[in-house]
């Protein structure tokens, strides 16, 4: 096999190695030019082969029209001396080569930039035209420069020429891949002109003819590959004329055959057929009698058979008509005997579920009935036992204020006693009615708390046998709820109804007395707040006229009179914080606000919403 190396393959594996470099290169070397005057120049050389090319027409372009155009010299070498503040274009361009664009806009040098001018060099390598290349590439400028505040200079966009960089690499880079495949495909070209040519040699038509197909595969409109492919086809041409008349004249022999065979085939079947009719004729007449007497036979017979089978019509007839009879009369004893049965069965039917509706209502009532005995029961258990701790709470409460009594009349019955000894007496005195007014109210809670529990408990009670009641006026079915029932008993429609109207007002009443009985705990509760507060100033009251004052503690004697408020904050809350101070007693609450909920204190102890409002305010209504 071949290996190739087009000369285009070559060029571009140049181009690879020189960085496939087609931009413009920019002078080190700059400086002023003539006042308000655009300097450039350069020289012009070769992109491959690094010769001056002096063919060179440099064209400027200002506004996108045409504004001066010059010649570079002998050497390559080009001047311009453009104005200042414009946009131009310079197109470098020569016959044989790819022209190249710079730009070079000017025209946003601000006013006192560049008072002197501005000059730089700029040299420029064009390259050989490429069959293929796309030179549209190469429509838009290889490097744009424009003025730069930060520099105060004009400078080219680095970042343009580099894209314009890729662009021509890439372009480069499909080129070659082209060249790659054409060599690929004169490779194998070559390969099968070459098989071609041997097959033809030898004669063997067909895979010469294939092979020069190949050929024309990878070299479409090859004139030798066609050239060889015509000469293929017209030799098979000629082999298969050859064959098809060969063929013609063996068919024709054998038609001559197969018409000398057919005539002498049509005669023998003539002499056959003669013979055949003389036969048949006198056949056909020896069956004609025959025929004649059959006939004759046969009408005797079909007589015979059709009174045969009239008289046998008749007798089925009658025979059919005595079934049809005899299966009506079984029909109809049928009938009557499953209607009787039908009829016994629902009788039946009915007396059975009339016995087990009367069983399941029977036992229903037992079970409302034993229910109904239960919950009177456990009413009267729960009574009791709210008695009896009822009664338990009243007789410690009594014991403890006469003990309190007590105590204050053994301290008053002894006057005898040293001034510091009655005072001892007296503090401890008033502990003790501290810690009695403690338990008192710790009585009141239980007692409201009771009373909430047995009111709750009462409502429930009447709300279940409301329901019951609703269960009894049902139709037997004792659905759950109201919508199973789908109908009162037959003629009792007015008296359901009214029961119904009962239920409902009676549960309208059990609402409005629980609302008045919230009520009645929230202003018994409020009372008691300031039966509380009003017990704290007679305790002053009497501290003062026996001239004994409640001892405070250091902290709480700098506290003034009144409600102080302060709040901080904790984690996930607020704090707020009231401190009452009444005469010589202090107390202090807590509100706590929190993600979860708002709660409550007074010192340790957790209280009501409506007891911080009763307490932490001094005003009585």
């Amino acid at each position: 096999m071949q290996t190739y190396v087009t000369p285009l393959t070559m060029k571009l594996s140049f181009f690879k190695h020189a960085w496939l470099v087609l931009f413009l290169l920019t002078s080190s070397s700059w400086g002023w030019a003539q006042s308000g005057s655009l300097v450039v120049s350069g020289s012009l050389k070769h992109e491959e082969t690094k010769e001056r090319l002096d063919n060179v027409t440099v064209s400027v372009l200002r506004g996108g029209e045409a504004f001066d155009e010059i010649e570079v010299d002998r050497n390559g070498k080009y001047f311009l001396d453009l104005p200042l503040r414009h946009d131009y274009v310079l197109v470098f361009s020569a016959e044989g080569l790819v022209a190249k664009r710079v730009a070079i806009n000017s025209a946003n040098t601000p006013e006192g930039e560049l008072p002197d001018g501005f000059m730089f060099d700029l040299d420029m390598s064009l390259f050989d035209m490429m069959e293929g290349f796309d030179e549209s590439i190469m429509e838009t400028p290889i490097g744009i420069a424009s003025f730069v505040d930060r520099s105060g200079r004009i400078q080219f966009d680095l970042d343009h020429t580099n894209d314009m960089r890729r662009r021509i690499d890439d372009e480069l880079d499909r080129l070659a891949d082209l060249a790659d495949d054409l060599e690929r495909a004169q490779m194998r070209y070559d390969n099968a002109m070459e098989d071609g040519e041997r097959a033809e040699a030898r004669s063997r038509w067909e895979d010469a003819r294939d092979e020069y197909e190949k050929a024309l595969k990878f070299k479409p409109g090859d004139a030798t590959a066609q050239s060889g492919l015509d000469r293929m086809n017209a030799e098979l041409d000629a082999i298969r004329q050859s064959e098809e008349a060969e063929v013609a004249a063996a068919e024709a022999a054998e038609a001559a055959e197969a018409a000398v065979a057919a005539e002498e085939e049509a005669r023998r079947a003539e002499e056959q057929a003669s013979r055949d009719a003389a036969e048949r004729a006198a056949e056909e007449a020896q069956a004609a009698a025959e025929a004649a007497q059959a006939a004759e036979a046969a009408e005797a017979e079909r007589r015979a058979a059709e009174e045969a089978e009239r008289q046998a019509a008749e007798a089925a007839a009658v025979a059919q008509e005595a079934r049809e009879t005899q299966n009506e009369q079984a029909e109809a004893d049928r009938r009557a005997s499953e209607e009787e049965a039908a009829v016994a069965e629902r009788q039946a039917q009915r007396t059975a579920d009339a016995e087990a509706r009367q069983e399941q209502l029977d036992a229903d009532a037992a079970a409302q009935q034993a229910a109904l005995d239960a919950d009177r029961e456990a009413r009267e258990s729960r009574q009791r036992e709210w008695e009896a701790e009822q009664a338990a709470r009243e007789a410690a409460k009594k014991e403890r204020r006469a003990q309190a009594k007590a105590r204050a009349q053994n301290v008053s019955q002894r006057p005898g006693q040293a001034e510091d000894e009655a005072e001892a007496y007296y503090r401890q005195a008033l502990v003790s009615e501290r810690l009695a007014m403690a338990a008192e109210v710790e009585d009141v809670k239980n007692d409201a708390s009771m009373r909430t529990a047995r009111w709750s408990a009462e409502a429930e009670d009447r709300a279940r046998d409301a329901r019951r009641e609703a269960l009894v006026l049902d139709d037997g079915r004792r659905g759950s709820k109201g919508r199973n029932v789908q109908g009162p008993y037959s003629g009792k429609e007015e008296e359901h109804r009214a029961m119904r109207a009962a239920n409902l007002a009676e549960i309208e009443a059990l609402k409005a007395s629980n609302e008045a009985l919230q009520a009645g705990s929230a202003a018994r509760l409020k009372n008691q707040g300031q039966e509380a507060m009003l017990d704290a100033d007679i305790m002053v009251e009497a501290s003062k006229e026996r001239r004994l004052p409640v001892s405070l503690s250091p902290e709480d004697r700098d506290i003034p009179q009144g409600v102080q408020e302060t709040s901080y904050d904790i984690q996930n809350g607020l704090v707020i914080m009231r401190t009452v101070r009444s005469g010589d007693v202090v107390k202090r609450y807590r509100k706590v606000v929190m993600k979860t909920g708002t709660y409550y204190f007074c010192g340790d102890r957790s209280i009501t919403e409506i007891r911080w409002d009763l307490e932490t305010n001094l005003s009585y209504d």
